[in-house]
């Protein structure tokens, strides 16, 4: 019966991919009749290139916050299928799934234990050309509170009876299990994004120090929340990429990076992260990136997405 419930409760998630595959298929069978080309799990990147400054981006990096907490990501994407039509430049059409783990540590001594870890596993699709791109996606997240967790807004300093009488102890006892419960956190969610490049010559004016830019926006809406915040979200941003610091050819271009999430989580909240660093990436934009990052706003982890997570520090980023 329990594997029946499950099944029956996260019945959309499977529809979505059984729509997925009945979708591409018939595409992937007309190919020839269409003139088109197209491959399967070729080894390519997402055709919507992840957002630099996101934090909610399927990636992997470690952020050291100034303070004594640390961010650590692990996600990526597999890129089940690719449809082209026409020849290098045209219209592409790409899909597949993403997966991550975003995790929050503590820094204690020579030890980070985990407090939280936030759980993501989605299907996307992605259409554009080398100017515009679009992404679609249904994704699937949860939250949990981990055993290294040790309470914010809690007591800090209680080591045992010897350090306060009973009553005080049963206090502090008491405040330390509210600043530990943890919550059902959990939402499936639906998100569209647009996205437009300008890739500047560099005989220009601007082309001389900047190579390209790039203007996103994104709606997010989820038809599943527990609990029932975050229903829907707003996304917009920039990224700039200079020229190459040792000339044309070169492997390492700085960077700068800004992405502002509205929201409401009881009231209408403005999150907003911001990269400044540099990037050492081949011709394939594969590499990695370090960058100072400030993140203003609340926490992007579920079980504390009420709470305020106002931070700077610098950032490792592996772009696969």
């Amino acid at each position: 019966m329990a594997i029946m419930y499950t099944i029956l409760r996260r019945l959309p998630w499977f529809a979505g991919m059984g729509v997925l595959f009945l979708t591409i298929g018939p595409a992937l069978g007309s190919v020839e009749a269409s003139g088109g080309t197209w491959r399967f799990a070729a080894p390519q990147q997402r055709l919507f290139r992840p957002l630099l400054a996101d934090p909610t981006e399927a990636r992997l990096a470690i952020t050291s916050n100034l303070g004594d907490r640390l961010n650590g990501d692990i996600g990526g994407s597999w890129e089940a299928a690719d449809y082209a039509w026409g020849a290098d430049g045209g219209l592409r059409f790409r899909t597949g799934i993403h997966a991550g783990v975003f995790s929050k540590l503590r820094r204690s001594g020579t030890t980070f234990p985990l407090e939280t870890a936030d759980y993501l596993i989605g299907f996307h699709a992605d259409l554009g050309n080398d100017r515009y791109t679009g992404r679609f996606e249904y994704a699937h997240v949860s939250a949990h509170l981990a055993d290294g967790y040790e309470g914010y807004g809690g007591y800090e300093g209680y080591e045992g009876p010897s350090h306060a009488d009973h009553a005080g102890k049963a206090d502090k006892a008491d405040r330390t299990m509210r600043a530990r419960r943890a919550m059902t956190y959990s939402r499936e969610y639906f998100t569209v994004y647009g996205a437009s490049e300008l890739r500047f010559a560099p005989g220009s004016a601007v082309g001389s120090a900047i190579g390209s830019a790039r203007v996103y926006g994104s709606l997010r809406w989820s038809n599943h929340a527990i609990p029932d915040v975050r229903r829907w979200r707003v996304q917009g941003g920039a990224e700039l990429v200079f020229r190459p610091l040792s000339g044309d050819g070169g492997t390492t271009r700085a960077y700068l990076a800004c992405d502002v999430r509205l929201f409401r989580d009881g009231d209408i909240s403005v999150n907003r992260t911001a990269h400044a660093g540099l990037l050492f990436h081949n011709e394939a934009s594969r590499g990695l990136r370090i960058a100072f990052v400030y993140h203003g706003g609340r926490s992007e982890h579920g079980q504390f997405h009420h709470l305020e997570d106002d931070y700077a520090g610098i950032g490792l980023f592996f772009d696969l």
